[in-house]
């Protein structure tokens, strides 16, 4: 009798044991898990950590929680290459069951991904890669990006290239792949728009070493162009700078860029050759905003480096999405209210004031920049700017 009271006390007192515990884990929140892709190898690589660190600053101020849930970021490495983003993104959705992707570098790789997170009902943040269609002919209500659109400031670039910098007859130069020519798209339809012209296309593959054979060309345009229109990015556009300098066309042909050329990330490999070097941006570093002098402190503070495009582009796009989360309590698997919510949210980023448009697009202004040089060191900062800039603007002539 002893035996049997003592099994059956011992297996009521598990049975207890069981149910409280069972209870405890029910009252405590689920986290919230994000997908985080970027390339850490290649041309991209400084870009991509560079996007990471910002996303990664912003979750950390707000205690990497979010209405008493806890934020769980996982970090793949896409190489920038289309197939390997796919393919991480299906390890991300299938495997870590994350909630929503966030991140991506280069437009190819959004491209390729977009079939995959419509299909399978997953959000997307898109953090940098401009890819064009995605917030216009091909847009979805799950596709989101707070960077830019290939092509939007460039409309504007374009536009301040003819009437505020005067010049009428340009050579485009830039990388070979979506983005170089949607981005060159952009600055055309604007500069021609107003009565410029457009003297010559040249691209370049990724990873080109030697410029030499493209600034030739260049070359044979002194004194017959007003300046030349350029997009690089990385690795790439640390070779470009250097070698225009050293090729000797710096001081002949002015140099008006996209902003990736000449990028915080860039100017302490390009230094003098950057120096006085003009381009179009969404973001400036040496933008005078009490946000921005908060973000630029603490992201220095933090990974002792000056912070760029890129590194304000993660944390614009981490901050959408913490919004986002704290306007419904957290709940993210209400993804309906979820997605009501993040199209709506509004906020001063380091950049300024931005928003959505209709097709889930930011709007921000548009900044000219040029590198200067203090205290030893290289930064970009703001000579002009361009209100409200989305990705239909057009200039009136």
């Amino acid at each position: 009798m002893k035996r049997k009271f003592l099994l059956a006390a011992m297996v009521w007192f598990f049975l207890i044991s069981l149910t409280l515990g069972g209870a405890g884990n029910a009252g405590a929140a689920e986290p919230i898990k994000i997908g985080f892709m970027a390339p850490y190898v290649g041309v991209f690589a400084k870009f991509g950590a560079d996007l990471r660190d910002g996303f990664k600053l912003c979750l950390e101020e707000v205690g990497n929680k979010v209405a008493g849930r806890e934020i769980v970021l996982t970090n793949e490495d896409t190489e920038g290459k289309p197939e390997v983003g796919l393919m991480k993104a299906r390890k991300l959705v299938e495997k870590d069951q994350v909630q929503i992707l966030a991140g991506i570098i280069a437009s190819p790789v959004a491209y390729a991904v977009k079939d995959y997170v419509v299909s399978n009902k997953v959000p997307l943040m898109i953090c940098n890669a401009g890819a064009n269609k995605l917030t216009q002919q091909d847009r979805n209500p799950l596709i989101f990006r707070s960077s830019f659109a290939n092509g939007q400031q460039d409309l504007a670039g374009g536009w301040y290239a003819y009437a505020k910098m005067g010049a009428k007859k340009v050579i485009f130069m830039g990388s070979d792949y979506a983005a170089g020519r949607e981005k060159a798209d952009g600055f055309r339809k604007a500069f021609t728009h107003m009565g410029g012209q457009v003297l010559e296309e040249i691209y370049v593959p990724f990873g080109t070493n030697d410029y030499a054979p493209y600034l030739a060309k260049i070359a044979n345009y002194v004194g017959k162009v007003d300046l030349v229109w350029n997009f690089f990015a990385g690795s790439d556009a640390i070779r470009f700078v250097n070698q225009y300098a050293e090729y000797g066309l710096k001081e002949k042909v002015k140099l008006f860029c996209e902003e990736g050329t000449i990028d915080e990330a860039n100017l302490p490999s390009q230094k003098e050759a950057a120096l006085g070097v003009e381009s179009y941006a969404r973001y400036c570093f040496g933008y005078d905003s009490p946000e921005n002098k908060r973000f630029t402190r603490e992201y220095r503070k933090k990974y002792n480096y000056d912070p760029g495009s890129l590194s304000e582009g993660g944390y614009v796009g981490a901050k959408f999405i913490v919004k986002a989360l704290e306007a419904v309590g957290g709940k993210i698997e209400d993804q309906e209210a979820f997605l009501k919510a993040l199209r709506t949210v509004k906020f001063e980023a380091p950049r300024g004031p931005i928003h959505f448009d209709d097709h889930q697009n930011v709007v921000f202004n548009t900044f000219i920049q040029r590198v200067a040089k203090k205290d030893g060191k290289y930064n970009n900062i703001v000579v002009d700017m361009i209100p409200n800039v989305d990705q239909y603007w057009m200039p009136k002539k």
